[in-house]
């Protein structure tokens, strides 16, 4: 008998829509728009359809490139609590050399996503969550920037309050 072995990695789309089954087993549809059809587009819209509550749930003023690149979403557990969030990320509009992440958690109890503010009550070397990568082992999500010359790491974990903290940072 041969065993299967799945591994969940994230998946990134770049198409306008998306489903997946969250572990209570509430298939879940997002789909995004852009709110005007202008090249200097500067917000999308992002709605989830939840079809085991019923309920759709409209994400406005999600960041775009104003030089016309595209968004994309991604799909991954960024809280390491077992449901499935979701992200939106596009190129930097300078240099081209980062993705900026919008992320968003699934509440369970609401049955909503929430946006993930970026802490403000720290002093990571970026900005904004850029590059992100996730290690489901140690549960820490890290954030990549470029300053100069430098390339800047940003390692963030969840506290015991489920509130999202610099755990530390480097440069190179």
């Amino acid at each position: 008998m041969h065993s299967i072995l799945f591994l969940f990695f994230s998946i990134s789309y770049s198409q306008n829509e998306i489903s997946f089954v969250q572990k209570d087993n509430g298939k879940i549809k997002i789909s995004y728009k852009y709110l005007n059809s202008t090249e200097e587009e500067i917000a999308q819209e992002i709605t989830v359809k939840n079809d085991q509550t019923g309920k759709t749930q409209t994400i406005k003023n999600i960041g775009v490139s104003i030089t016309g690149k595209p968004s994309h979403l991604e799909i991954n557990d960024y809280n390491f609590d077992g449901y499935t969030d979701f992200a939106s990320f596009r190129t930097d509009d300078g240099m081209g050399v980062y993705n900026i992440y919008q992320i968003f958690i699934f509440n369970p109890k609401t049955k909503n996503f929430e946006n993930l503010e970026f802490p403000t009550n720290f002093n990571p070397k970026c900005d904004m969550f850029c590059d992100v990568k996730i290690d489901k082992i140690k549960k820490t999500l890290t954030s990549s920037c470029r300053g100069g010359a430098r390339t800047h790491n940003d390692v963030w974990k969840y506290d015991q309050n489920k509130k999202l903290m610099l755990l530390k940072t480097t440069s190179y």
